[in-house]
């Protein structure tokens, strides 16, 4: 097949006719270094972004943007560009006929200097440079755009009236990004605001930079839809991110009334994403079965029926309306889902059934939060769960039981004939500080360096390394304890930066990898340094609060203990995010949303140590009620320990993980003074435990998701969990210093 040029540009002519040269020398000789503008994105350009780009994202996949291509570069969350690893890559594979389907392009293989010159491209780095990003050049905003904007977040109609009727046509001006007044409105505005713009002759379908329109920014608001719709406002548009005002509206709990607006007005209810979820699929996690039902009685489409993610989402009434139409195989997903979410009464009913469990079921047996009965896990075993499978980070199953705890779990694998060849753990000996003081001061510096090292190598914001440990050093700080304000500024700015990149997914409700349990946790991060509102955190405390489910709590999304395991944590932080950044327009609807989420935190009873921790601390941020906040404080401190520690759940041992949170939670409470007898128990058993580079070990729980790199903190595979452990740990410890 031979490489065309028709469909570049006459300036990028020439750079394909380098890319074939240089792909022949490439077939002959060791790679030289490739360059990604002169060799690499013009065999994108030609051959793939017909079909990955921006009128469409087959499989979900875009090569024309660097962040949709490489969300991140370690491989995690189903990237297809792994750098240094052309093996790992799908593309490579894809291209290469080396993967299972069918090679691409479709329309014949890559010549092989093509090949090689992208497989030598993803094993030299990847190095896809910012000016080839294919983020949009955008002409300058508008001065009278950003004025309206500001008045519109503000909620101060009355300069937001001024400034229109003194700039008339400014109704179709373009600010920041290619967003318009409109836009804005839909945003932050109300009914009167949107009315007002279109009389003004305000084009109801402009698409900003991303493809975004008003009305995609308005489905979360039943009033601002009508209008916009009554106004001509095209539901069919898709944005850049391959989203309908549909599909996005879709997977938002609460939103049955704009759905069913958008369907009589012409929606189509059998549009995909660019990875194939319908909307009955983005629906499924909302715990809305009321949404539910209307996209089906709309004619949606149900194939894949998506009965797992239901019955993980633990909302029994959405369940039942998709079991009606359950299949076959649809039967294990859902007791794969109702397993994760720990209904072992939905689970015993599915066995009843006749359900046959996936093979790597006992995975998520071990993870549920809800401890599986010996009975139950003997079940699955005999129906095919295999009990010698590994994680995807080898460990065997027995193994990842005992990690969790899971008795019941390594009791049935034991008497299954699995032995437990892995070799006992090699705990790191302590090192103990001269004083508390000494202790904050040496972990303070491995946590911010490997901060700055895991959005490097990376590219994403974690918990872990990052969230947590800008609220680490934002306590150090008001203890007058030093720390690299230069690294504590920067990873701020990169922070901003990484949000800014994903801002459109923000709106769209696609959010990042992690979804809300990440997002919630940076903006918890962002929270604690002070970061001010502005309107980057507006997106993402709107997603935030359109993530919140009908019962109050926010749901966690992934089984990857203790760090994202829990439904407290994960409310708590999106309380203390949509209390600091709810935009002053949409102060009371955000305060609602908080109210809710404080009512479900009083009722709901904690399980783990995680639980009890962020029972509290999102009724301290949430200004709960004060009885609740004591009670939940005397439980936690009934599970201290003898040693003066506390362990994530009853049956594992004691870490600084769980007992540094304890007592950060026990401090924020106010339940008992940093000097009494047990938080000085506490803080005793840190300190004997830390080790002397500064950090504390912690051994991971969590199954991994992403291959495995180096963050720079120690204790190799298990140093995320260890970053995490080393924040908490210094938290309490900056607490009890004078």
């Amino acid at each position: 097949m031979q490489l065309t040029t028709a469909a570049i540009s006459p300036s990028n002519k020439q750079a394909v006719i380098c890319a074939c040269l240089f792909g022949i020398a490439l077939s002959a000789q060791t790679p030289a270094k490739v360059d990604f503008g002169r060799d690499v994105q013009p065999i994108f350009r030609t051959h793939c972004v017909e079909c990955h780009g921006p009128s469409q994202q087959m499989r979900g996949l875009r090569l024309d943007r660097r962040k949709d291509a490489m969300p991140n570069r370690v491989g995690a969350n189903r990237a297809r560009i792994v750098p240094g690893q052309s093996a790992a890559s799908p593309l490579y594979r894809r291209i290469s006929g080396t993967q299972t389907g069918s090679q691409m392009p479709p329309s014949g293989p890559l010549q092989p200097a093509q090949i090689n010159t992208i497989k030598a491209w993803i094993d030299q780095g990847a190095e896809w440079p910012d000016e080839f990003s294919g983020d949009r050049d955008t002409a300058p905003a508008d001065p009278i755009v950003v004025m309206l904007r500001d008045a519109l977040r503000d909620g101060n109609n009355e300069a937001f009236h001024r400034a229109l009727r003194e700039n008339p046509k400014s109704a179709n001006a373009r600010g920041p990004a290619g967003w318009t007044p409109l836009m804005y409105a839909a945003l932050y505005g109300d009914s009167r605001s949107v009315e007002l713009l279109l009389e003004k002759g305000a084009n109801p379908n402009t698409q900003n930079d991303d493809g975004g329109t008003a009305l995609m920014y308005a489905v979360d608001d039943l009033a601002k839809s009508r209008i916009l719709l009554a106004h001509g406002a095209k539901p069919n548009l898709r944005s850049g991110e391959g989203r309908t005002a549909l599909l996005i509206a879709a997977g938002w709990a609460g939103t049955s009334g704009s759905v069913k607006l958008l369907l009589e007005n012409g929606a189509v209810a059998k549009e995909r994403l660019p990875d194939g979820r319908t909307a009955l699929a983005l629906a499924s996690s909302t715990r809305d079965a009321d949404l539910l039902k209307l996209l089906l009685e709309h004619g949606v489409e149900a194939k894949p029926l998506p009965i797992g993610a239901a019955a993980a989402s633990a909302c029994q009434t959405c369940f039942d309306v998709l079991f009606k139409l359950a299949e076959g195989n649809d039967i294990a997903a859902a007791l794969q889902g109702a397993i994760a979410a720990g209904d072992l009464a939905l689970a015993q009913i599915l066995l009843n059934r006749g359900a046959k469990p996936s093979p790597n079921l006992l995975q998520t047996v071990a993870l549920s939060p809800a401890t599986v009965p010996i009975e139950i896990v003997r079940t699955l075993i005999s129906r095919g769960a295999d009990a010698k499978a590994k994680t995807a980070a080898g460990l065997s199953m027995i193994d990842f039981a005992k990690r969790q705890g899971n008795l019941p779990l390594v009791q049935a694998l034991t008497e299954s004939g699995v032995r437990d060849d892995t070799p006992a753990p090699v705990t790191p000996k302590p090192h103990p500080a001269v004083s508390v003081r000494a202790a904050v001061e040496r972990s303070i510096p491995p946590l911010q360096r490997s901060g700055v090292a895991f959005i490097k190598t990376a590219g994403c914001v974690s918990c872990h390394n990052n969230s947590l440990t800008a609220m680490t050093v934002a306590a150090a700080r008001r203890k007058g304890v030093r720390v690299d304000e230069r690294i504590a500024k920067d990873e701020l700015r990169r922070i901003a930066a990484f949000l800014e990149d994903n801002r459109e997914r923000g709106l769209e409700n696609e959010g990042i990898p992690g979804g809300i349990d990440t997002v919630s946790y940076i903006l918890l991060g962002l929270a604690a340094e002070n970061y001010p509102g502005d309107p980057l955190t507006d997106i993402w405390a709107r997603y935030a609060k359109n993530s919140q489910s009908p019962d109050g709590r926010w749901k966690c999304r992934t089984l990857r203990p203790p760090l994202e395991s829990s439904d407290f944590e994960v409310t708590a932080a999106s309380i203390r995010s949509l209390r600091t950044y709810g935009p002053k327009s949409l102060r009371t609807e955000y305060d609602r949303a908080v109210a809710r989420g404080v009512k479900w935190l009083e009722g709901a009873p904690p399980k783990s140590t995680e639980d009890h921790v962020f029972k509290i601390l999102g009724l301290v941020w949430g200004g709960g009620n004060r009885e609740v906040i004591r009670q939940t404080a005397k439980d936690l401190l009934a599970l201290q320990r003898s040693n003066g520690g506390w362990g994530q759940i009853p049956t594992l041992a004691t870490d600084a993980y769980a007992t540094g949170q304890a007592l950060v939670a026990l401090h924020e409470a106010r339940a008992i003074a940093t000097g009494s007898q047990p938080y000085r128990r506490g803080i005793q058993h840190l300190l004997q435990s830390q080790l002397e580079d500064g950090s504390w070990y912690v051994r991971t729980r969590a199954p991994a998701f992403q291959p495995y790199f180096d963050s720079e903190f120690p204790h190799g595979p298990d140093q995320f969990i260890s970053a995490a452990a080393t924040n908490w740990a210094t938290m309490a410890l900056v607490a009890a210093m004078r």
